[in-house]
């Protein structure tokens, strides 16, 4: 069984912090993405799959942008608009 949330950036450390103290093993990550977030999957008692993404900053400069440019994925107010065709 497996979950996903979308968590606050701010709250990724403070909740693998808080899922180590528990269960040393049950956590993995953090770990950030080629698609700009950082990730957690903690594993229960129960052996559910927890995963917790929160967005990063966007920085145009950046690899993950780079990556997502290779997709053809582009920030709002470049390249070829805001993604709308793709939606």
């Amino acid at each position: 069984m497996s979950f996903s949330f979308a968590c606050v950036l701010s709250q990724v450390d403070s909740l693998v912090e808080a899922c180590r103290a528990l269960l040393p093993k049950s956590v993995d990550g953090p770990r950030d993405t080629p698609w700009n977030t950082r990730d957690v999957t903690v594993i229960t008692p129960e052996n559910a799959r927890i995963v917790f993404t929160a967005a990063k900053p966007f920085d145009p400069a950046s690899q993950e942008a780079r990556n997502l440019e290779a997709v053809g994925i582009t920030p709002p107010g470049v390249g070829r608009g805001d993604n709308a065709e793709r939606a």
